[in-house]
């Protein structure tokens, strides 16, 4: 068991910081490094954390961490987990686990014999609201569920690296990069897979396929359906609405009903409050730390993120050629 966590974080831009806040909030741990190619945002982050910078994730493996974080773009992923892994450090890797199914399955076969753990990032499931939605459907509230949607929405993001965001090579677009946070929890509550995907998506001023409507037929016979956009404005900010329905009950939230509070200026400019990062992330950090600390498996594996993976790439095809998918026992599209 590892009682004073040295961890280091790999990237230093808007999900990095994320990660050291709640990193900085969990007792026993300690930030000894951070790494970005770019210097000036390392020692930035690192100036807050009281970490050291470093200009790679070689020489913050060497700093001697116990644990790293993968806060990278996504096509790096892979490389930079397989060689944390191959120093024997745990990992908490950013979603989507990898670009490319191949890649998720080189880190899902690196993982398998590391000694450290492999877990993905995905921040969902760790939010009040998404937890307490599980454990009700767990404990039979809503009886047999048959129906779930979830709409996430939000303006073209603007912090990447580059821009390499924008660039759907690279991070897949809104159906890749936000909407597979949808994938992960509404396959997550169904306790079943998605077996069949039907996606449609518009061009809008963001970019190609920057709004999509996803519809997916689960194992077990259950609906779910996903709206992912790109192209809201910046003022309406990052938007979720969740309705589940069973046999015995229905159950909905929105972001807007857990903020904290908004403000709105003469010109009508709105200003949100919004704590649900730090909910999220500290929950998500604290359960990575106590799974190491404690030799439990990763609470969201690699298989799981791979799935969530694959339904993103299944709905992307869909897209592509404007015909369902079947996504096979293998989770192959």
């Amino acid at each position: 068991m590892v009682s004073d966590l040295r961890v280091g974080i790999a990237g230093a831009g808007f999900i990095a910081r994320a990660h050291a806040e709640a990193y900085a909030a969990t007792p026993g741990v300690r930030i000894v490094g951070i790494g970005d190619p770019v210097p000036a945002k390392a020692e930035e982050l690192a100036g807050r954390t009281g970490a050291a910078p470093f200009g790679s994730l070689d020489q913050l493996l060497s700093a001697g961490v116990d644990a790293v974080s993968i806060c990278t773009p996504t096509p790096t992923h892979c490389e930079l987990v397989l060689a944390a892994l191959d120093a024997g450090v745990s990992v908490l890797c950013e979603k989507p686990i990898a670009y490319s199914l191949a890649d998720a399955d080189r880190m899902i076969d690196a993982a398998a014999t590391a000694q450290g753990l492999l877990m993905v990032g995905h921040v969902s499931r760790f939010e009040p609201e998404h937890a307490r939605a599980r454990q009700m459907i767990a404990a039979g509230s809503l009886g047999e569920l048959h129906m779930s949607s979830q709409t996430i929405t939000a303006a073209a993001p603007g912090w990447s690296e580059g821009g390499w965001l924008h660039d759907h090579s690279q991070s897949g677009g809104p159906i890749v990069d936000l909407a597979i946070h949808s994938f992960d929890y509404l396959t997550w509550i169904h306790c079943s897979e998605p077996i069949r995907v039907t996606a449609l998506a518009a061009e809008t001023d963001a970019g190609v396929s920057t709004y999509a409507l996803v519809t997916l037929r689960m194992a077990n016979g259950a609906v779910a359906t996903v709206e992912t956009s790109w192209a809201h404005p910046v003022a309406h900010g990052f938007r979720l609405v969740t309705e589940i329905a069973g046999s015995d009950g229905r159950l909905g939230w929105t972001y807007d009903g857990v903020m904290l509070g908004s403000m709105v200026d003469c010109n009508a400019k709105t200003t949100r409050f919004d704590p649900l990062g730090e909910r999220g992330f500290r929950s998500e950090i604290a359960a990575f730390v106590n799974a190491i600390r404690h030799g439990l498996e990763p609470p969201v594996t690699a298989l799981e993120a791979r799935s969530a993976l694959a339904t993103a790439v299944a709905a992307r095809e869909s897209v592509r050629t404007g015909r369902p998918v079947t996504i096979g026992q293998g989770g192959e599209p």
